[in-house]
């Protein structure tokens, strides 16, 4: 069969099953042969005992009688027996009497070794010797066995038995072996003869022989297995012939440059995005370097990146390539892997020309201003911020100013003109301006009308820096008292200035923008046209208010507040429900008038909170009085509403949700509005107020008188009270315009079927005057001062009926 030993599986099993064959019979012949020895040894006893027993009788007598001669005789036929080596017979006094030893027993020392070994367990066989008439000890009878020629014995009738176990073994091992031979060698012989014939896409072709007598077998589930791993296989090659011809398509069309290096860095596959971007072909790029692409500057970054490329560790890097002669900014991704013990790096490129221009066009719309092309506060503040940084640390500071400009009148000049015109103007002023630039001044437009200075290494002398700051700020004026050409029209404009100047680096960038603005409103209510220096009497303003934006941050982040009641009555003194205030006292300050620090928590942002506060503890109170019975459903409960939450999107679904979770009746709740608030956005307002009335909330109009409202609009309000301010109320008596106010006020909400309410009544006087006047409803002084909720139910819901007599 041409086959080698060390690779024939037939032969590795047939020169096994023999080894092991005769390796087991050799094996049974041992424990067999142990157990016949076993027996031997018996029967070897047996025959001893049996020998003692004849002999013991006749050797007693001729001790008895010291016939030397007669004991010598039993003795010597004794020694005749193959199997004694030796006997001894002694005296009763342990003397020997006779002695008689083997012939021939010469035996070499192995086999003396082996006898020794076996039969071990072989005693030496004595026997006494006694005369029974008279009765008399003659002495004792010693046999010593010859034991090579009992192991002989032994031997002899257990060698046949091995040869028979060892020629069996080793016939059956033959057999064995052919059989394995035909049933699995030559099978296996088949298939792989089939398996090396066999093309792609094709089945395991093998003899319908083998099918029949192997079908059910393991040969044949192999055949099943190998067919199918075969399958597979051809599947698997067809899918990586997919999906290399498809990677190759997708690097082909890749919107990317790629480039391939080898573990050299030398470019060996570049795809056709790369071709067009880089201006090469194929051949080109083989033969070049990789350096060849890059500028000089940027190659020496480069090649310190490649070389510090890490294995999967990608890297996306920028560079500028050459490409005739025009420098191309691009983006590379780097990654290095390696593959079948062969590294390679790819290179994905990017060109990022466009993106550049798109990040300097967005940095400008970031940093300057679209209508002058101007800085705008963005950069100004990052300057600033940047002249502070580089201040820290020197010994020798140098003063800086900042100068803020506002246009006078520019708003006038803006509605009256047109925006168009505004726009010119600005456009103007800014070029006229520029021109007074030196290389330490930064000249932005802050927004709107507002311009500002930013001039650094001033000096440190502060007078000398003051008068400075005072002659450029001279300059910005007289220039802007130029006329402006603006499209068709000369305009006509001044400007008022306010400058900090600062040379300690703790204050902020803002503070330091702060204290500038503080001083242009001083220039401002100066009579404009003006200029003003940061003084540090004008920082206590500033601070105040700074320490009543914290203290109303704290106050409202802890809900500090609480809201008083002051009773509304109507002229029976009857109380028809309450108006909820709120009232602040801070722990330094004491109270605060809601008129001081409401209008910093609109400006600041903190209104809406500190409203739905004010919502949801009134509502709160009017329940607890509901349940307690203590409320009459017919009394409303007046809670004031600020503009900006009216106007908040979500100011709707909070009051939902705040009479859901109360569960008061909307009868009860009376929202007052501000009729300033209209001005910002009718349509909106009516909507939501119509959609309050829709809830059964009652709407009125608060301070009524004091703003803008068009009675045209006026009519239109699903309202149910106007609030006549106190300040008309408070002079109703002394001045007449007040009075005609009021009466005005009184017949125009009849005329309309809206109820009147008049605010601050202080006196009887008030009182009655307002009786005459067909006013029916009242809150002040004269009826209760505001409350706690607790002072609220002892001094005007017990007893309500009567709430007070009027003097």
């Amino acid at each position: 069969m041409g086959v080698v030993f060390s690779k024939s599986l037939f032969l590795k099993q047939a020169a096994l099953t023999l080894v092991l064959a005769v390796v087991l019979s050799l094996i049974s012949s041992a424990i067999q042969f142990f157990e016949g020895a076993q027996l031997q040894k018996t029967q070897i006893n047996q025959d001893f005992e049996e020998l003692l027993a004849v002999v013991e009788k006749p050797l007693s007598e001729a001790v008895f009688r010291l016939d030397i001669e007669y004991a010598q005789q039993q003795i010597d036929s004794l020694i005749i027996i193959p199997s004694i080596a030796q006997v001894e017979v002694f005296d009763d006094a342990g003397l020997l009497f006779v002695k008689a030893g083997s012939i021939d027993q010469s035996c070499s020392s192995t086999c003396l070794f082996l006898s020794d070994y076996f039969l071990s367990d072989l005693p030496l066989y004595q026997r006494q010797l006694r005369v029974v008439n008279p009765t008399f000890q003659a002495g004792h009878l010693a046999i010593t066995p010859y034991k090579p020629h009992l192991l002989d014995a032994i031997f002899s009738e257990h060698s046949h038995i091995l040869v028979y176990n060892l020629g069996k073994d080793l016939l059956l091992a033959s057999l064995i072996s052919f059989v394995f031979y035909f049933l699995v060698t030559f099978p296996l012989m088949r298939l792989t003869d089939s398996l090396t014939k066999v093309k792609r896409n094709e089945g395991l072709p093998l003899p319908a022989s083998f099918h029949r007598q192997h079908r059910f077998d393991e040969l044949g589930n192999l055949h099943a297995t190998f067919d199918a791993m075969w399958r597979k296989l051809n599947t698997a090659l067809s899918d990586l012939e997919r999906s290399d011809s498809h990677t190759k398509a997708m690097i082909e069309h890749a919107a990317d440059g790629i480039l391939l290096l080898d573990e050299h860095n030398n470019i060996i596959l570049a795809n056709s995005a790369a071709q067009a971007m880089l201006k090469r072909d194929s051949a080109e790029f083989q033969s070049s370097s990789l350096n060849d692409l890059h500028t000089t500057d940027t190659w020496p970054v480069f090649a310190d990146v490649l070389s510090g490329l890490k294995i999967d560790q990608p890297l996306t890097v920028e560079a500028t390539y050459q490409i005739e002669a025009i420098e191309l900014p691009v983006e590379i991704r780097l990654a290095k892997y390696q593959l079948q013990n062969k590294v390679e790096i790819l290179l994905l490129i990017r060109d990022i020309s466009e993106r550049r221009e798109a990040e300097a066009h967005i940095h400008h719309l970031a940093y300057y201003d679209s209508v002058t092309g101007l800085p705008n506060r963005q950069y100004l503040a990052k300057r600033l911020e940047a002249t502070l940084h580089n201040k820290q640390g020197k010994s020798s500071l140098s003063c800086s100013a900042v100068i803020f400009m506002d246009l006078d009148r520019f708003k006038t000049i803006n509605d009256s003109l047109g925006h168009n015109v505004g726009d010119q103007l600005l456009i103007s002023v800014a070029s006229q301006l520029s021109s007074l630039l030196e290389d330490n001044i930064v000249f932005a437009r802050m927004g709107g009308d507002e311009f500002a200075f930013l001039l650094t290494k001033l000096g440190s002398n502060r007078e000398q820096v003051e008068k400075d700051v005072k002659g450029f700020a001279d300059s910005i004026m007289f220039a802007c008292q130029q006329v402006k050409k603006a499209g068709h029209h000369e305009v006509h404009i001044t400007a008022s200035l306010g400058a900090t100047i600062f040379i300690d680096t703790e204050r902020s960038a803002e503070a330091i923008l702060k204290q500038a603005d503080t001083a242009l409103y001083r220039a401002k209510e100066s009579g404009r046209n003006t200029f003003a220096i940061y003084k540090a009497e004008m920082q206590a303003v500033s601070d105040a208010r700074l320490e009543m934006e914290k203290a109303l941050h704290h106050a409202t982040e802890f809900k500090l507040f609480e809201l008083y009641y002051q009773p509304q009555t109507n002229h029976k003194n009857e109380l028809i429900g309450a108006e909820a205030l709120i009232r602040w006292k801070d722990a330094k300050r004491g109270f605060i008038s809601p008129a001081e620090f409401i209008p910093v928590a609109e400006e600041i942002g903190l209104i809406v909170e500190i409203g739905h506060w004010v919502l949801n503890q009134a509502l709160s109170q009017v329940a607890i009085w509901l349940k307690e019975g203590k409320w009459h459903p017919s009394w409303r409960m007046s809670i004031n509403v600020s503009p900006i939450q009216f106007q908040q999107a979500g100011f709707l679904p909070m009051l939902k949700e705040q009479l859901s979770k109360h569960k008061v009746p909307t009868s009860c709740v009376d929202l007052e509005i501000t009729e300033n608030m209209l001005l910002n956005d009718l349509s909106s307002s009516l909507e939501k107020m119509h959609a309050i009335k829709g809830m059964g909330v009652h709407l009125s109009i608060d301070d009524f008188g004091t703003g803008y409202s068009s009675l045209k609009y006026l009519k239109s309000l699903p309202i149910d009270r106007l609030k006549i301010d106190q300040s008309f109320v408070r002079d109703l008596l002394t001045d007449k315009s007040d009075e005609a106010i009021v009466h005005a006020v009184i017949a125009m909400a009849k005329a309309l079927h809206i109820s009147v309410l008049a605010e601050g009544v202080e006196t009887l006087a008030h009182f009655e005057r307002l009786c005459e006047v067909n006013c029916f409803y009242y809150q002040g002084y004269y009826f209760g001062r505001p409350v706690p909720p607790s002072e609220f139910e002892v001094a005007f819901i017990q007893g309500s009926n009567q709430l007070k007599t009027p003097l």
